[in-house]
């Protein structure tokens, strides 16, 4: 299994490089980025990249899935380029990655309220359900994960926006309801195991995503039956 991995520096991208490199279905994790992300790994690769819309001169073949992570928040950027980190790059370099390895999963990390019908008035929204319509339409495996407030987790790095702040709130909020919050490090749990696997839901809302490993047990065990069947058939 290898895996190219985007945002590898940040709360959440940190967190599935962490677990990808522990994993041992995985044999490589290259990670995309504009600066090293300060580890050594057997298993690991950086390819820095100046350009995320631009991979004309990369070697990207041959790779079963890619776990997108890169984002930036609304407020630290202009509408124009948060819409190029939001949209244009994912789209980018999922062309380019379907393109030589049609078979790869795309795993985005998008957000509680996307909206692919772009009628949602706030720009988060839109742009968001944007970016997931138009992977949708590159015609791969594509499957966007809509996480609420992601809570810092035990192996996790701490939150160092704003939204750190929420976390005591998300915390107790999250005894009562599955679809307000999820902890970081389930998040990255899910997000790995859609990549070596695949899903039967898109998008996987908040609930999907903290009750994952129960609804994917079931699953899969479904499947088995459902194989074995056909095989006494």
């Amino acid at each position: 299994m290898r895996i190219v991995l985007t945002g590898a520096t940040g709360f959440v991208g940190s967190e599935v490089l962490l677990q990808a490199l522990a994993d041992p279905a995985i044999d490589r994790v290259t990670v995309l980025t504009r600066r090293t992300v300060g580890r050594t790994h057997a298993k690991l690769t950086e390819i820095l990249v100046e350009d995320f819309l631009a991979y004309s001169t990369l070697e990207l073949t041959g790779y079963d899935a890619c776990i997108w992570c890169l984002g930036v928040s609304q407020a630290k950027v202009g509408k124009d380029e948060y819409t190029r980190i939001t949209v244009d790059y994912p789209i980018a370099a999922a062309a380019a990655l379907f393109a030589t390895s049609p078979w790869l999963r795309f795993c985005f990390v998008s957000g509680r309220s996307a909206d692919p019908s772009g009628k949602n008035p706030a720009l988060f929204a839109r742009v968001k359900g944007r970016a997931e319509r138009r992977l949708s339409e590159l015609g791969g495996q594509v499957f966007s994960f809509r996480p609420g407030y992601i809570r810092p987790s035990a192996s996790s790095v701490e939150r160092k926006d704003l939204g750190r702040l929420l976390a005591p709130i998300a915390a107790l909020i999250g005894r009562f309801t599955d679809d307000f919050s999820v902890d970081c490090d389930q998040l990255a749990r899910c997000l790995l195991d859609v990549a070596k696997h695949g899903s039967d839901q898109d998008p996987l809302i908040n609930r999907a995503i903290r009750t994952w490993a129960l609804h994917e047990t079931s699953a899969r065990m479904s499947r088995t039956t459902r194989q074995r069947g056909m095989q006494h058939e």
